[in-house]
């Protein structure tokens, strides 16, 4: 099964800032592009120190995972830049990746036949938020690992994302401590 992106969905690089161009033409996350992003163990003070204050970049590096298998990722998330950005990230560990804006196109593709290794599904998105989409895409019997992803990091929302049937909860940005055993547990290798 090929996956391609939803026509609904920009795909448009012009979100990004020009200095942080990662996607290509086709839409794929260019890991030699990276270098563009900073690294996360990057502190101010170790980046400024004997430079004469300016900024030093130092490349972004993914945790090393080879995959054995072909695994199928689904990002629902209704801002463009965060589902691009999560959408590139997991391209680049090397997952076959396919993205919609909102829960009802979610619930519509779960509908259609379409099946995923993992689900990715933000809980705050237009028309049906992502706890509602998460309880009827498990009511039509999907039983991939479903990650909950979200800027909201409250118990309450926790318990309401868990409730409906994601298996994880995730507050964003989500990172390789979450998404490399993740994608390991999947490709077994656990």
């Amino acid at each position: 099964m090929t996956l391609s992106r939803e026509s609904h969905t920009s795909t448009s690089n012009s979100i990004l800032p020009q200095s942080a161009n990662l996607l290509t033409e086709n839409g794929k996350f260019k890991k030699s592009m990276a270098s563009a992003l900073p690294s996360g163990d990057q502190g101010a003070a170790e980046a400024n120190s004997g430079n004469g204050g300016q900024m030093q970049k130092k490349p972004f590096t993914f945790n090393e995972i080879v995959l054995r298998n072909r695994l199928t990722a689904l990002v629902v998330d209704g801002d463009n830049f965060c589902r691009l950005l999560e959408q590139g990230i997991l391209q680049a560990y090397g997952l076959e990746t396919q993205s919609v804006n909102n829960g009802d196109a979610a619930v519509e593709l779960i509908a259609s036949g379409a099946k995923f290794d993992l689900i990715l599904i933000d809980m705050l998105l237009p028309i049906l938020d992502g706890v509602e989409a998460t309880r009827r895409i498990r009511a039509m019997g999907m039983r991939c690992k479903m990650l909950g992803v979200t800027a909201c990091s409250g118990e309450r929302e926790r318990q309401a994302f868990l409730a409906a049937g994601v298996d994880m909860f995730v507050e964003k940005p989500l990172g390789p401590e979450i998404l490399i055993p993740v994608l390991r547990e999947l490709d077994g290798q656990v």
